[in-house]
């Protein structure tokens, strides 16, 4: 048992160290799963191997509540050993304090430390029922020499981090502060190349805050400054902000650079109604090295509405917004976006539900070209740049209607429509070139009850409006059994699908499925499952017909778990 723990790699949720010697002390639980699959074709050549097989499986111990997983995995094709995370780490609780080590995440700020892993320590402390604090420090990048013989080979220098967190408050009327510091360390790599990477600090200061003056109504924001210095061998020079003063923690360098990020959010609730505006603004280059990736350069203000009627019956969700990039009017093209999308619930009656979905997306981007910024003497010259738009525009509805609900059966319709719309153009042309997709979805279900039928039948249309129009429609049947009070199921289907393009047949595909599985002394289970397929393409030059088959046999066994 020691050698198996000290060997692992894993990841350990948090664990309540109150509960160590209460409940069960130890326990063991997993499965195996072992799959074949065989394949043939006649009238082409096979598009994948006659035969393979897929061994699997998964081991868990818990103590006390505390759980090491380990997972497997072998086949034909390939080989592994591997734990589902690839790190060791564990949260352990006692009362108010959490503890992180190991391998662990935590989250301060969307513009600070953002989910980014790190090996090191921790904590959490809830200090009273309005103070809390958290704290971390470790290692957020490993040293990666550079190797050219890898082709998959990114140098980066060894990245250490910490940093804290201190809110005061309720849910509603609060304030935190937060500071983050990440710090590559130049010594970590011998011989660092000179041009691909160069060594980076960081430090973020955050302070958030949320209030509701009155019933109903909520106001919360939070606003951010980043120093980033790109490279740590630069020479120091003098500032005049306030990171100056904090040269003790972050020196300033020809290389560093300081950004805001800011968002806000007011709200207004009463009876069944809400009303809102968001409001975020990014720098453009902002940057921290807490999260992996960041959008910045954009500002974004959006209002939203959401409401109940009928007695909570209908409900509506509503936003409109618009997005801006180009902040500092230094980049060759900028982009405005305006957004809208709505969605309706509406349950006409118990048995009679209704949605609607509705999104639209406009873009509008200004191009400069280089010449034209470089050449201008005034702000109004070269006003007569090429203009690009474009539209993305979907729509959805979904109808579900309960015909008969009863104990021996139940009858079931449901319908589904959507369309998308996505249309591009210039300035200059006097019509959008795009595509229109069209998709209708229809299904009736009846279910025998304690007989073990179940039918399906149900209809596919799906149109594309492109320069070249594409139909694709066929209808589908299928039926279950379900045997020896639920331990066997069986089930078979066939489809039958014909593509149309430009009114011609271009492919016919039938397609047959049937199989079953049979529980064994809820353990074992044994599945079968087998599909012929019948393609043809009556193409004058480019026809073809082909059948492939493909059965797969399969056998699972699960323990433990109770």
């Amino acid at each position: 048992m020691i050698l198996l723990l000290s060997g692992s790699s894993c990841l350990l949720s948090a664990q309540n160290l109150e509960t160590i010697g209460q409940g069960k002390a130890f326990s063991i639980s997993g499965g195996l799963n072992i799959n074949q699959v065989f394949y043939h074709a006649d009238g082409v050549e096979n598009r994948r191997d006659p035969y393979n097989y897929f061994i699997s499986g998964n081991l868990n111990l818990a103590i006390y509540g505390w759980s090491v997983p380990f997972s497997f995995s072998y086949s034909d094709q390939n080989t592994s050993f591997q734990q589902p995370f690839n790190q060791y780490g564990m949260s352990p609780t006692y009362k108010n304090v959490t503890a992180h080590i190991g391998f662990r995440s935590m989250n301060f700020s969307r513009y600070s430390l953002a989910g980014h892993l790190f090996l090191g320590a921790g904590a959490e402390v809830a200090v009273n029922e309005k103070l809390k604090v958290a704290a971390m420090y470790g290692r957020l990048n490993k040293a990666v020499e550079s190797d050219t013989t890898q082709s998959l080979n990114t140098p980066a220098y060894k990245r250490m981090g910490g940093g804290a967190k201190v809110t005061y408050g309720t849910a509603e009327n609060f304030v935190d502060l937060s500071f983050f510091k990440a710090k590559d360390d130049m010594t970590s790599i011998p011989n660092p190349p000179t041009e691909e990477i160069k060594p980076e600090e960081n430090l973020v200061l955050g302070l958030g805050f949320g209030v509701s003056p009155i019933k109903g109504l909520s106001v919360k924001g939070e606003i951010a400054g980043s120093a980033l210095t790109t490279d740590t061998r630069a020479e120091r020079v003098s500032t005049v902000n306030i990171y100056d003063h904090l040269n003790f923690l972050i020196p300033q360098r020809v290389s560093s650079s300081f950004y805001k990020a800011m968002n806000g959010t007011v709200s207004y609730q009463f009876s069944q109604y809400v009303f809102g505006v968001n409001y975020e603004r990014v720098d453009p280059g902002y940057r921290t090295l807490g999260a992996y990736y960041f959008n910045n350069d954009l500002e974004n203000i959006a209002l939203i509405h959401r409401s109940s009627w009928l007695q909570q019956k209908l409900n509506l969700n509503l936003r409109v917004g618009v997005q801006n990039n180009n902040l500092d009017n230094t980049e060759l093209s900028s982009m405005r976006r305006v957004s809208m999308s709505g969605s309706v619930n509406y349950q006409i009656t118990p048995r009679f539900t209704t949605q609607f979905n509705y999104s639209d997306f406009n873009t509008y981007v200004n191009f400069r070209p280089l010449v034209e910024v470089i050449d201008q003497s005034t702000p109004y010259d070269n006003l007569d740049t090429l203009n690009y738009h474009q539209l993305a525009r979907q729509a959805s509805s979904n109808f579900n209607l309960v015909l008969s609900e009863r104990k021996e059966s139940r009858q079931n319709l449901n319908i589904n429509f959507s369309y998308q719309e996505t249309t591009e153009g210039r300035a200059t042309e006097d019509a959008y070139s795009g595509t229109r997709f069209y998709n209708l979805n229809t299904a009736y279900i009846l279910s025998m009850g304690e007989t073990g039928w179940s039918f399906n039948m149900a209809g596919n249309i799906n149109l594309t409006q492109a320069q070249i129009n594409n139909l694709i429609v066929g209808p589908s049947a299928s039926v279950r059994k379900s045997m020896i009070e639920n331990k066997l199921s069986t089930h078979l289907t066939f489809s039958y699908n014909q593509a149309r393009v430009e009114g011609a047949v271009a492919t016919r595909i039938y397609n047959l499925r049937a199989g079953g599985n049979y529980t064994f002394k809820e353990v074992h289970q044994f599945t079968l499952n087998m599909t012929a397929i019948d393609r043809n393409s009556p193409g004058k030059e480019t026809g073809s017909h082909f059948r492939e088959f493909v059965a797969e046999v399969g056998y699972n066994y699960r323990f433990g778990g109770g």
